[in-house]
């Protein structure tokens, strides 16, 4: 069994590889969901540069990020994982907007959080989000991670950076 496929209640998530590279591109084209990414929305060449980028993480770094479908119908709702950003891994996520509301995020999020904690061993990971994204910040809370700090980006953006601790390390 691949330990890099993690089965939730609802949700199954299966490490990105160049074969998700059609969904993912009309994923990153929904400014629905993209408009809330630092990236923003993605054309199709750099949707596939991403994902290219995103299926090299696995084998260089242990961890990475997952598609995101519901167990029961096999229907991809979303996209989310551990990336290196600000010093640190990061967990991130998104979902398509039939998908918000659900409670996929902490259930998603409890996933991520103990695959980086037990599998790869990881002792801190943070999460960033923009201050003006509440249920994103709620969703963090969720999972247990605290509000560390906020700053402003040069583009005037204000984001928020959240952390957890690995409650196994010394």
């Amino acid at each position: 069994m691949d330990r890099r496929v993690l089965i939730t209640e609802r949700l199954r998530l299966a490490p990105i590889t160049c074969a998700d590279s059609d969904r993912l591109a009309v994923f990153h084209a929904d400014a629905r969901v993209m408009s809330l990414l630092k990236h923003g929305v993605l054309s199709r060449p750099q949707s596939d540069a991403m994902v290219a980028d995103y299926e090299a993480e696995w084998s260089a770094l242990g961890f990475g990020s997952w598609t995101v479908t519901e167990r029961t119908h096999g229907k991809f709702v979303g996209l989310g994982g551990l990336r290196v950003d600000h010093g640190g891994v990061a967990l991130r996520l998104a979902f398509a907007p039939e998908a918000q509301g659900k409670g996929y995020g902490p259930e998603f999020g409890r996933a991520v959080l103990a695959f980086a904690f037990d599998v790869v061993g990881l002792d801190k990971v943070v999460a960033i989000t923009r201050l003006d994204n509440i249920p994103g910040q709620r969703g963090l809370e969720k999972l247990g991670m605290r509000r560390e700090r906020q700053w402003t980006q040069e583009d005037g953006r204000a984001l928020v950076l959240y952390a957890a601790a690995n409650p196994k390390a010394g």
